[in-house]
């Protein structure tokens, strides 16, 4: 059926913004290969950084929004 959904560690989460910052979002499979980053992210596919980074994205801007209130 399908994998059971793990929480992202901090390390992840740095992981995958430092790829970003690297490669630029979009380049998913760029960042889950990089050396660099594959230690941390190995048990992530392409998928789960894509959403992970939706998801981060969204929520920064809710915090802009209500800021401005």
């Amino acid at each position: 059926m399908y994998a059971q959904r793990r929480k992202w560690s901090a390390e992840e989460e740095e992981a995958l913004l430092a790829g970003i910052c690297k490669y630029g979002p979009g380049k998913w499979s760029y960042i889950i290969n990089d050396p660099e980053f594959r230690a941390q992210l190995s048990n992530r596919t392409n998928i789960d950084l894509k959403d992970k980074w939706r998801n981060m994205t969204i929520k920064e801007e809710a915090k802009t929004l209500v800021n401005k209130i």
